[in-house]
């Protein structure tokens, strides 16, 4: 067999090693360099350019404007601008949709404690002057099975001349926390107690907010139309009993004595 049949030596190995010369190690100037076999792939090392630059590592795309050639562009920051169009399209729709969950928070923070009750002396012509200590005992439970820290309490009782109208108004204010779950509370307290729940539907609590309900309570076979509102810095229980009084009309009583007596600290 020639030993040309492989062609000529190929340029870039250097020059072939002298008979009987040692092998300088590897890693040496002119040792010849191990070729990677099979197995896990060998790192590659960047080429040098001409000057003893470093190139960048193959596969990279040309250059950005700007960039050396061979050098990827660094990454562009991506716009908010869509996204701040987009929250506020979001933030538009749930405030048109679901009003309530942009009042909470507003109520939440204005109203915590920014409040106190003031009862007024007379409402719709009646004198709370007499049995005003029945009046108080139910605040004091209020205050006591709630487990609130209260600033103050306050207790009315409002009746006409011919006593065919009775109006009380006992609760009390400072920090509210949970103020639905306040208004149920007083209702499963009655309950509790011995006495009958019917008819209990959430209402309107007017332009002050908060949360405000109304049942009929039956105790000793008397009828009362109860109603109970609260927020975050008032919780207050109206009772009424007298001749043509339904939950409709205790709740609007409820609503006008409560933009009466609720006022800023």
């Amino acid at each position: 067999m020639s030993d040309n049949q492989f062609g000529p030596p190929q340029s870039g190995f250097g020059p072939p090693q002298a008979p009987g010369a040692p092998i300088p190690p590897q890693g040496a100037p002119g040792a010849p360099q191990q070729q990677p076999g099979y197995g896990y792939p060998q790192p590659q090392q960047p080429q040098q350019s001409w000057g003893g630059a470093a190139l960048p590592p193959q596969g990279y795309p040309a250059g950005a404007p700007g960039y050396p050639a061979g050098y990827p562009a660094p990454p562009q920051k991506s716009s908010r601008k869509g996204l701040w169009i987009t929250l506020s399209i979001v933030s538009a729709v749930i405030l048109a949709g679901a009003g309530v969950v942009g009042y909470l928070a507003y109520d939440t923070v204005s109203k915590t404690g920014k409040y106190k009750l003031v009862l007024p002396a007379n409402f719709q012509g009646m004198s709370s002057e007499a049995g005003a200590d029945t009046a108080q005992g139910l605040a004091d439970s209020i205050k006591k099975d709630s487990d609130l820290v209260m600033d103050g309490t306050v207790a009315a009782l409002y009746t006409t001349d011919d006593q065919s109208r009775l109006v009380v108004a006992a609760g009390g204010y400072g920090k509210i926390t949970r103020p639905e779950a306040q208004v149920d509370a007083q209702f499963k307290q009655m309950e509790e107690e011995g006495d009958t729940v019917s008819q209990k539907k959430s209402v309107d609590a007017g332009p002050l907010g908060g949360t405000m309900s109304c049942a009929v309570v039956t105790s000793s076979d008397t009828e009362l139309n109860v109603c109970a509102w609260a927020d975050y810095s008032t919780l207050v229980i109206v009772l009424e009993q007298g001749d043509d009084i339904t939950l409709d009309k205790v709740a609007a009583d409820s609503r006008e004595l409560r933009q009466t007596s609720e006022i800023l600290k």
